[in-house]
């Protein structure tokens, strides 16, 4: 699977008509956080790199940095910790098989080395009308979005549409995902309370204003929101959203990246393989909810993500996954698995591990409004693809 079925999932998408000697291609995926370990295996990747420069390509390995501040500013070790900068995340990346000599192929974060690296990017969307771009994709002719499809507790599920919506924007335009695009400063707080800030804003655009209270320059700001993370009594507000407004904000940043690199220049591989109810951004890794099911290609990354889903849905569960608790779980085939997955509860601030058996059905609001917004479209013909032998 993972030194033929990738490449030849690229081939049959047309990608050796589409590539030009000495293009530059972002395999853009997912190294997986501190301490999980269901992210797609290094190999997996490396042979995608080995079939580009087969074809005269550039290969480059591709992720951006995550939210948050550096572990050495605020002392906290996180779900988000070993991701905040390209330094941290670097190591990460070594630690789980990453680096450019197992790739063969330069590794970069496509935001800069702490996120700031930012296009702005003018759309029409549901909730968002600008957004963040990685800064770094203007140096790419293709992109091969190399996603880990899997479980979400707020998305339902992240497959090709997150790694778009999340993956290849801001380290601030993750943030504006999650939270919206709020981000008011506390006039009237004690300069102490933005010591930290001070220091670790690496443009300068907070300082201490004349009259000892802090300052924020907004030509300065390149919206890296390091700054929330490490202020003290809250001082720095950058809102909170629904579920149903994540989701819809993650769909807007999707539509703002394809709208600024071109849908004719991304092509999509979905590996559908060790399936949890995690997403690769957690340190924690489960037993996967059922068998694994193989690599999934396509130009259309709604059509790419339904097909996931559906399959998921026709799939078998595993009994030793985190499901077996749950009460009155249907145990027969056809069963939307992604509606009684744990979920994250904002009143409490806790995941919600759902043993009662209540359904929930958001995971299809990712794919009804990127279909509304022209990402693709959720209909598809499934084509299953033979690896010929040749006879000796």
């Amino acid at each position: 699977m993972s030194k033929i079925k990738g490449p030849l999932a690229l081939k049959q998408l047309g990608i050796e008509e589409k590539i030009k000697a000495n293009d530059k291609v972002a395999i853009k995926t997912h190294f997986g956080a501190l301490e999980n370990n269901r992210y797609i295996r290094p190999s997996y990747i490396r042979f995608l790199c080995d079939y580009l420069k087969e074809l005269g390509a550039i290969p480059y390995v591709a992720e951006s940095c995550g939210w948050g501040a550096p572990e050495e500013f605020t002392g906290v070790h996180s779900e988000y910790s070993g991701r905040a900068t390209e330094k941290e995340y670097l190591q990460v990346a070594l630690m789980h098989g990453y680096t450019q000599e197992t790739m063969g192929a330069p590794i970069i974060m496509l935001d800069g080395p702490v996120g700031i690296d930012i296009q702005k990017q003018s759309i029409s969307g549901k909730r968002f009308n600008e957004v963040s771009v990685a800064g770094r994709l203007r140096e790419f002719d293709k992109m091969v979005l190399a996603s880990h499809f899997k479980g979400h507790i707020s998305a339902g599920f992240g497959g090709a549409l997150k790694n778009l919506g999340i993956g290849c924007v801001s380290k601030g335009g993750k943030v504006e995902a999650h939270t919206g695009k709020r981000f008011e400063f506390n006039l009237e707080a004690p300069i102490s309370d933005y010591e930290v800030c001070l220091k670790i804003c690496p443009t300068k655009a907070l300082t201490e204003g004349e009259d000892g209270k802090i300052s924020h320059d907004k030509e300065k700001c390149r919206l890296c929101y390091m700054c929330h993370s490490v202020c003290k009594n809250d001082a720095i507000d950058i809102g909170e959203s629904t579920r149903e407004e994540f989701i819809l904000q993650l769909i807007d940043n999707a539509v703002g990246v394809v709208d600024f690199f071109g849908k004719e220049n991304i092509f999509y591989l979905n590996y559908a393989i060790d399936i949890t109810w995690q997403c690769d951004c957690t340190g924690g890794s489960d037993i996967n909810l059922i068998p694994d099911i193989g690599i999934l290609s396509s130009l259309d990354p709604v059509a790419l993500d339904q097909a996931c889903v559906d399959l998921v849905h026709l799939s078998d569960i595993n009994p030793y996954s985190v499901l077996r608790d749950i009460q009155n779980l249907p145990k027969e085939k056809n069963t939307e698995w992604l509606s009684y997955i744990p979920r994250y509860n904002r009143e409490t601030k806790k995941i919600d591990l759902n043993l009662e058996g209540i359904p929930s059905k958001h995971w299809e609001l990712q794919l009804e409004a990127a279909e509304e917004l022209g990402l693709g479209f959720r209909d598809y013909e499934l084509i299953e693809l033979n690896i010929e032998k040749k006879e000796e």
